[in-house]
């Protein structure tokens, strides 16, 4: 009798290992440097993105004295030392949410992240597209392009503001030329008018630009005084 009581508790002894061994932790590893590189693995040497919540044991290899290996996300927060190396064991218990695997040190250039349960993707819509900008001028304005009486030449709107953007169609372009050291052009976007240098004077331009670029410059000075406005 004591013999089969013997038996039937070895029986039971072997159930309840069997039953532990099920119940078993997730195994993963962690190792981060020599160099600048910072990694978590699964049991089948597989990059971790994605785990179950439950308990998790992660075996970290520490392999350099100038990094660490920093583990945080919902409900863990466990790292090695920055100036030690070896081999730690973390038992942790895993809830829903990101986490993010970083060296302290270096954390724009090592660092992971793997999420837990069910974590909305990122969002995959197109970003808005910008607002169109604003032209300068209205079509059919009048424009003042004034050149002199220094290395200055500029095109503005009647407020005196400066154009950089127009749609195309049709202009009035009223040209002040101030010196007669210097001459205004403009050319591009369907335009071609100029005064001659040694001219002083206003003279007015009716043009009908097109879409492209309208350049405004001094011929004599071309590199030092010009300006160009998008049409568009």
């Amino acid at each position: 009798m004591r013999r089969g009581h013997g038996i039937a508790m070895v029986g039971l002894a072997v159930l309840v290992v069997a039953s532990t061994a099920g119940a078993a932790e997730t195994k993963l590893v962690g190792t981060v440097g020599p160099g600048f590189t910072i990694e978590l693995r699964d049991a089948q040497g597989q990059p971790v993105t994605h785990l179950e919540p439950g308990a998790v044991e992660i075996e970290v290899s520490d392999r350099s004295d100038e990094h660490d290996f920093h583990l945080q996300g919902p409900g863990v927060d466990v790292t090695t030392g920055i100036d030690t190396t070896g081999d730690t064991t973390f038992a942790v218990t895993l809830g829903e949410g990101r986490y993010t695997f970083v060296c302290d040190v270096h954390p724009s250039r090592m660092r992971g992240t793997f999420d837990v349960g069910n974590v909305a993707p990122p969002s995959t819509a197109p970003p808005k597209p910008l607002p169109a900008p604003t032209p300068s001028a209205a079509v059919g304005s009048r424009l003042a392009l004034t050149v002199g009486p220094g290395a200055r030449i500029s095109l503005k709107t009647s407020a005196g503001k400066p154009v950089t953007l127009l749609r195309p169609g049709a202009y009035t372009i009223v040209a002040r030329d101030r010196s007669a050291a210097h001459n205004a052009r403009i050319r591009g976007a369907g335009a071609a008018q100029a005064t001659g240098v040694g001219f002083v004077g206003t003279k007015t331009w009716k043009v009908v630009l097109r879409k492209g670029t309208l350049v405004v410059q001094c011929d004599r000075h071309r590199t030092t005084m010009h300006t160009t406005v998008r049409v568009a």
